[in-house]
């Protein structure tokens, strides 16, 4: 269980008890190691007949700090920058691992009670599986300046509302009660069916309002009463236990509730005084650490997203500072269609860092490993692992800190990482293993971090230096040299000396071997 530092980098002990450290300048420095020395506490044995056991009481520790590197978090999953590929496939190699797709409800609801999925959802996300990718999906019934999304068999029996504005539609009679139970048989349905699927990042509540953004403005009376509104929120919680649900905006007993929220309008109308501003409304609903349970999201306002980290854009009131929002809002994603289409090759570089900068980020900045009660071959240990949480929101499905031996057997230092919400401070992970044979020490070690949700050949990887696939390797050095040779702790070269765990020889009544 030992062991967590840089595989090819690093030498926890030296043959002289001194251990390596890694300065911030990524040099080598030599510090004194932890040893306590007032007591070698071996032992001889009673009968000098019997095999000779060599027992200390002498404790070592090693310390070293690693170095911080965003840019390893590049191919993160579920965060940063997305795009839909119904709109059309990327043109540029702009780095990504969610996906979005708008769903009409009329590609999935047949007739009443009859669903479509694996003509409509399932291969949406099992393209975007093929592509490496999560899928966030959203099902709307009225979408401007496209057909309606109204089931068909419904058709001839809602009414609607047509209008102008936006390009054009019909806003459908959310108060009728075949489209109520349409909506409400559906949400049940869709949980059924992919509640927990490890495809699906995020589902958008959608269905109400044009976009599905919950709203008919400047058409305010054309909106869900209030208590149908409460109905889909409380049909979509009963429906999706596993998969993180999120809502344009906090109604009804949201801010109650264990939901995130999406700002379609991001960087246009995010921050500010102004009261229907996004950020404005979560605070006022109090809603504003809804992120520490669940994502933040949306998409960056259409009309800025061509000039964005451009020197054509221009922060003001609308065209907000877009890192500033990031941080304010701990958005986890947004959807960003011209960054995958139209950027410029300095644009792209831009919108890369703050893509990364987005969502959550582990960094290890510190693990120190103490060994102690050498005796009869066998050693306790305690490795201390210190994380932190350097990105803006935490991870929003389970996620564990593992150790893994060379040979295969694993220690889990944390089981709730998710948990971890962002710090300028680490957070100490430990785990102590008492008794196991000091033969452990001689193999190499790994860090990782991992999630049932990800898709084969996902990693997440550390904002390290030191990781390499998402990989934090050790090579722990408690060993003595001895004519070019290396020795085990208690391991001895002429059944006389033996290796101490601060890398010394002594003999078993504690004398230093000469």
């Amino acid at each position: 269980m030992i062991g967590l530092l840089g595989k090819y980098m690093f030498c926890f002990v030296s043959c002289t008890g001194e251990k390596d450290a890694i300065d911030s300048e990524g040099t080598v420095v030599v510090e004194d190691t932890n040893v306590e020395t007032e007591d070698t506490g071996t032992s001889q044995p009673d009968d000098e007949s019997e095999p000779t056991t060599f027992s200390s009481t002498l404790q070592a520790t090693q310390t070293q700090v690693l170095l911080y590197d965003r840019d390893r978090t590049i191919d993160n999953p579920l965060k940063g920058f997305l795009t839909s590929y119904k709109w059309g496939e990327p043109s540029n190699a702009m780095p990504h691992r969610l996906e979005f797709a708008y769903v009409p409800l009329s590609d999935i609801v047949q007739s009443e009670g009859e669903y479509r999925f694996d003509s409509s959802v399932e291969p949406l996300l099992q393209q975007a599986s093929d592509r490496g990718n999560h899928l966030i999906i959203r099902v709307y019934i009225d979408y401007p300046n496209l057909e309606s999304g109204l089931p068909e068999y419904l058709l001839d029996i809602v009414s609607c509302s047509s209008y102008s504005d936006y390009g054009g539609g019909c806003s459908p009679d959310y108060q009728d009660p075949n489209l109520q139970s349409a909506i409400l048989d559906f949400i049940g349905a869709f949980g059924a069916a992919y509640d927990g699927d490890r495809r699906l990042a995020f589902v958008q509540l959608g269905l109400l309002g044009f976009w599905g953004e919950w709203h008919t403005y400047p058409h305010v009376d054309w909106f869900a009463a209030d208590g149908f509104q409460q109905e889909v929120i409380a049909a979509y919680g009963d429906a999706f236990q596993q998969t993180p649900l999120q809502i344009r905006v906090p109604v009804q007993d949201t801010p109650q509730r264990i939901i995130g929220f999406h700002d379609d309008s991001f960087a246009y109308s995010t921050l500010g005084d102004v009261d229907w501003f996004f950020w404005s409304k979560m605070m006022a609903a109090g809603t504003d650490r809804h992120w520490e349970h669940s994502p933040t999201g949306g998409e960056v306002f259409p009309a800025l997203q061509a000039e964005l980290f451009s020197e054509d854009y221009q922060v003001g009131e609308y065209s907000q500072d877009f890192a500033e929002c990031v941080s304010q809002t701990h958005a986890t994603y947004m959807i960003n269609y011209n960054a995958f289409h139209s950027y410029s090759a300095e644009q792209q570089v831009q919108a890369e860092e703050i893509s990364m900068s987005m969502g959550y980020e582990y960094t290890v900045e510190q693990v120190s490993v103490e060994v102690g009660a050498l005796h009869d071959m066998t050693v306790d240990i305690r490795v201390s692992v210190f994380v932190r949480n350097s990105g803006v929101s935490p991870f929003y499905y389970p996620l564990h800190l593992t150790l893994h031996s060379e040979e295969g057997q694993t220690w889990l230092l944390q089981s709730e990482l998710n948990e971890l919400l962002p710090s300028a401070e680490a957070e100490e992970y430990a785990i102590v293993l008492e008794s196991v044979p000091a033969s452990l020490l001689k193999s190499n070690f790994f860090l990782s971090l991992d999630a049932e949700i990800l898709l084969e050949e996902q990693r997440i990887r550390f904002a390290n230096v030191e990781d390499i696939d998402g990989r934090i390797y050790t090579d722990v050095h408690f060993a003595c040299q001895y004519d070019s040779e290396s020795y085990g702790l208690g391991e001895s070269y002429d059944e006389v000396c033996f290796c101490d765990v601060d890398g010394i020889f002594r003999t078993v009544v504690g004398e230093e071997c000469e």
